[in-house]
């Protein structure tokens, strides 16, 4: 470790961030402190999600960690006809990752402002052990990348489709796909017009905008 980094361990996580989101979703871009990566060819519809990383102050004013913010937009510019529907399928999500069949970490949610589909996830870290984190960082950003690969067909379809699908029925798909890496398998298994009604939705699904 160079001497400024141990010196700087702020400096020392960014750097460590940086090299294993470009390992893992390609390239990545600092502005102000926020790690950023475009991550594409998601699930079956192809869709592109933002994966943004920043260092937090800690939850509390007397907490004893700072934080590494993990925000994921999957979709921006939802349609208002598909809001309602839209809700009730991400606490349908929401349950299946904190207590269902498919667990997972971070909440999804929607933010009014700028209409959008996002994942939130915060690691609380002690900065004066960085070495034990780098272990569980890695392990996140891993399972974040099944979680956006797995559940973008889902958001993408609730916002085509509103009513057309409910998280039950989505794990029902899930499990007749024995894997869930194989594009094609998930395809297969998948109705023919799913690709279609994403397409004519209009939702842009190539460019959502982050919003920090």
């Amino acid at each position: 470790m160079a001497k400024n980094e141990a010196a700087n361990p702020a400096k020392e996580l960014g750097n460590v961030l940086r090299d294993m989101m470009e390992e893992l979703f390609g390239e990545c871009i600092e502005n102000d402190g926020v790690l950023r990566s475009r991550v594409d060819n998601l699930g079956v519809v192809g869709g592109q999600a933002i994966v943004e990383v920043i260092l937090e102050g800690g939850l509390r004013k007397e907490a004893p960690y700072p934080v590494l913010h993990f925000h994921t937009t999957f979709a921006d510019k939802v349609p208002e006809e598909a809001l309602a529907d839209l809700l009730i399928s991400l606490n349908g999500l929401n349950h299946v990752i904190s207590a269902g069949a498919f667990p997972g970490f971070g909440t999804f949610a929607y933010y009014d402002p700028l209409a959008q589909v996002y994942l939130s996830y915060r690691m609380p870290i002690n900065m004066n052990d960085l070495d034990g984190h780098i272990d569980d960082i890695r392990y996140y950003l891993a399972c974040l990348y099944e979680q956006m690969d797995i559940f973008m067909d889902f958001i993408m379809f609730a916002l085509a489709n509103p009513g057309g699908m409910n998280i039950s029925d989505y794990m029902e798909y899930l499990d007749e796909v024995s894997d869930l890496s194989d594009l094609q398998e998930r395809m297969s298994v998948f109705q023919e017009e799913f690709e279609n009604i994403v397409k004519e939705s209009g939702i842009d699904t190539e460019n959502p905008e982050a919003d920090s």
